[in-house]
């Protein structure tokens, strides 16, 4: 549910900041920033948002050898795992905002910034719908807390995929829409 909201905010912030620049009668104050600097904090935030992500995903595996009960491992995965998919939308929200600042007040759009963006969700992406929800479906099944339930976290991962990408491309193509006047 919450990637379904990260999605729609990324569409909403496409179509606004793209109408927002085409509407514009005069160059809108607030947009005029030195893009060396956005640029420079865009690779901040990646930077911190891929360490942390890195984090979560070790810890996410690392609970599965701490000490106690089965039960008590598979929560705390499921704790781990629940924010790395929080600051994994957070982050690519915090991107792509940045991407279409910085393509704004370029006055060209940096397709590579947003092309960065989707690297990086796709990334951590894989892992939570790849690796780690198999990993945890196996350690269900191995400590016998299957229940018989199937494993659609890979149509999961195809789909977010799919859509992540998308949203970039628009945000992109919303951003050079807006650009020209």
């Amino acid at each position: 549910m919450l990637t379904l909201f990260t999605y729609i905010i990324i569409a909403l912030i496409g179509i606004m900041m793209g109408t927002v620049y085409k509407r514009s009668v005069s160059n809108i104050i607030f947009l005029q920033f030195n893009p060396a600097k956005i640029i420079r904090v865009f690779w901040i935030s990646a930077g911190i948002g891929l360490v942390i992500c890195a984090f979560l995903s070790f810890m996410s595996i690392r609970a599965f050898q701490s000490a106690g009960e089965a039960e008590d491992k598979m929560l705390l995965f499921q704790d781990y795992e629940s924010s790395l998919i929080y600051f994994l939308n957070l982050g690519l929200i915090v991107l792509i905002v940045l991407s279409n600042l910085c393509s704004m007040s370029s006055k060209k759009v940096l397709y590579y910034l947003y092309a960065v963006s989707f690297a990086i969700y796709a990334l951590f992406a894989i892992v939570d719908n790849f690796f780690l929800e198999d990993v945890f479906f196996q350690f269900k099944k191995l400590n016998q807390l299957w229940q018989g339930d199937f494993n659609f976290a890979s149509v999961k991962g195809y789909l977010s995929l799919i859509f992540c990408a998308g949203l970039c491309a628009f945000n992109a193509v919303m951003t050079g829409w807006g650009l020209k006047k």
